[in-house]
């Protein structure tokens, strides 16, 4: 199983939550928070990538900042930075449907590194859930989580396989999804070493995973 290490980096960007952010700053979010947002005619940026989009929604960076909007609008929520997570929200991945857009958030410091799943509506650049990748956190001092796969539905369901590594070794992996109109609480569908940590995949408002040699499944 190959091993996702925190990239650790020497320059610290200023953070900030203002609705009058300036792109060069990053942000921290909470459920409920409202991404800062700066002006992307008809959803698009010079010399700007695409990370994820669909026929409604683009989600994309332009030098080491990641936006995303409707396409059909003239402003861009400021999601966070990409290529570097000390002291801030690097966006490590990205699933979209509908308006939604499900990002794996990592921040990291000198030693340890953390993350996060968000669900955030591009409609209104609102922050609709929240939560860590596990249920228990590894120790800080010897480990880090991960989140590995990510799912979501237009509806808003969204489902996410997290990891707990410690010393270089996988200690915890488990299959949670947003339990229903929470913008924090998770539900628990499965647990143990043995899942595998890239096997999730959406199957309309259902997900499946690889367990050992079991394919498993549960609704979103």
């Amino acid at each position: 199983m190959s091993i996702h290490r925190p990239r650790l980096v020497t320059a610290a960007l200023v953070l900030g939550t203002s609705l009058a952010l300036a792109p060069e700053a990053s942000a921290v979010f909470a459920a409920g928070e409202q991404a800062p947002s700066v002006r992307a005619s008809n959803c698009s940026m010079k010399s700007s990538k695409t990370l994820a989009a669909n026929r409604n929604v683009r989600v994309f960076h332009r030098a080491d900042k990641v936006y995303g909007c409707r396409r059909d609008a003239d402003r861009a929520y400021v999601l966070g930075i990409r290529g570097e997570c000390q002291n801030n929200d690097e966006i490590d991945g990205v699933v979209v449907a509908g308006n939604q857009a499900a990002l794996n958030v990592q921040t990291c410091s000198l030693t340890s590194s953390q993350s996060r799943v968000l669900l955030v509506s591009l409609r209104t650049g609102r922050v609709a859930f929240a939560s860590s990748p596990l249920s228990t956190a590894p120790r800080i001092d010897s480990g880090y989580d991960a989140i590995r796969g990510m799912a979501v539905t237009a509806e808003g369901r969204i489902a996410w396989i997290g990891v707990g590594i410690e010393r270089g070794v996988v200690v915890a992996a488990e299959v949670r999804r947003r339990a229903r109109g929470s913008s924090t609480q998770a539900v628990l569908l499965d647990s143990g070493t043995g899942i595998d940590p890239r096997s999730l995949h959406r199957r309309d408002s259902r997900v499946t995973w690889r367990s050992g040699a079991a394919e498993r499944s549960a609704a979103m």
